[in-house]
């Protein structure tokens, strides 16, 4: 019988289930939960080592992560932070086998054959996992993985596959969809950090201003731009996620923006689960969210009864609606 697989945090639970037919998988962020345990579906265990509330960037390994580590199978990294790639060296060399052979570095695999956008001239290594494309391709690399890990399971493996795929075609569909009612033109949006980037590409917007880069410090001219786009009606509400948050006085520079120019905010997930347990239901809340602000956002008619107003309330009603149906759909 299939063992009922366990979604956690290595800090709830610090040591994986001793039941020695389950596949044992660690990934590095909570997000990325969302794309592993559709794919190795009831025969895997999914354990996270950054907890919710923690920013993985300035994360720091420790000798339990280690063990953790050493009892696992697979391990799955984004492989654009340097303590990952710590990881990986130090239980591959304690394990006397070769990196590949017991991870997947997701970066390596996007750059090789996904997409990785530019943002300021530059590739952004932030947040790619969340563009749909990328999301199926990754999906596609863990089913190859796990299914030389457990051959038996190579067949229920590829279903999995198949199934999560088409729950991305249905969501590119739906996505595209609200893209061409709700979007006019080349709409822009102001973010809070360079991951917010793939959400608002994904949704068919585009970034108009960051607050915060790599420095992860609020720039007072980069703030002057964003209060002039803002003000001008260039970017039609701001993106910040939950690992933006967690940075410098990003909190407290988005809530004083917001109440200087009336901008509505959106508030998206990049890095934390927030308890869903699947990477479509994620996408169709971030929609969700970004969308809200865009039409809140909007100004109504000068004159006469406000039929834009009213349109727009209708129009997120309908929004909120559609992606209920969809997500409790998919739960069935």
């Amino acid at each position: 019988m299939a063992v009922s697989i366990i979604i956690t945090s290595l800090f709830e639970s610090p040591v994986f289930n001793q039941q020695t037919d389950v596949i044992r998988i660690l990934v590095t962020m909570d997000m990325l939960k969302l794309l592993v345990s559709p794919i190795v579906g009831g025969r895997g265990e999914v354990v996270s080592i950054v907890p919710e509330g923690v920013e993985p960037h300035g994360f720091t390994l420790t000798p339990g992560v280690i063990r953790v580590a050493l009892n696992s199978d697979l391990i799955v990294i984004t492989g654009h932070m340097e303590w990952e790639m710590d990881l990986v060296e130090r239980v591959a060399r304690e394990k006397g086998v070769s990196p590949d052979s017991m991870s997947i570095n997701l970066l390596e695999l996007v750059k090789s054959s996904g997409t990785i956008l530019k943002i300021n001239g530059e590739e952004n290594i932030h947040g790619f996992w969340l563009l749909p494309d990328n999301a199926v391709l990754i999906a596609e690399s863990l089913k190859n993985m796990l299914s030389k890990i457990k051959p038996d399971y190579s067949g229920e493996f590829s279903s999995n596959y198949v199934s999560f795929k088409s729950r991305v075609s249905s969501l590119k569909g739906f996505l595209k969809g609200l893209s061409e009612k709700y979007v006019s033109g080349n709409s822009k949006v102001v973010i809070g950090f360079y991951a917010e980037q793939y959400i608002v590409e994904a949704l068919g917007l585009r970034v108009g201003a960051v607050l915060i880069g790599e420095e992860e410090v609020v720039k007072p001219d980069s703030l002057s731009r964003i209060y002039e786009g803002l003000r001008s009606g260039e970017y039609s509400c701001i993106v910040v996620s939950d690992t933006a948050l967690l940075m410098g006085n990003v909190k407290n520079a988005i809530q004083q923006v917001s109440a200087d120019t009336g901008c509505q905010v959106a508030y998206v997930s990049v890095v934390s689960s927030n308890g869903l347990e699947n990477y479509d239901s994620m996408m169709y809340y971030n929609a969700g969210q970004v969308y809200s602000a865009i039409l809140s956002s909007r100004k109504p008619l000068s004159t006469g009864f406000d039929i834009y107003r009213l349109t727009a309330f209708i129009a997120l009603f309908i929004i909120l609606i559609e992606t209920i149906i969809i997500v409790r759909g998919m739960r069935k």
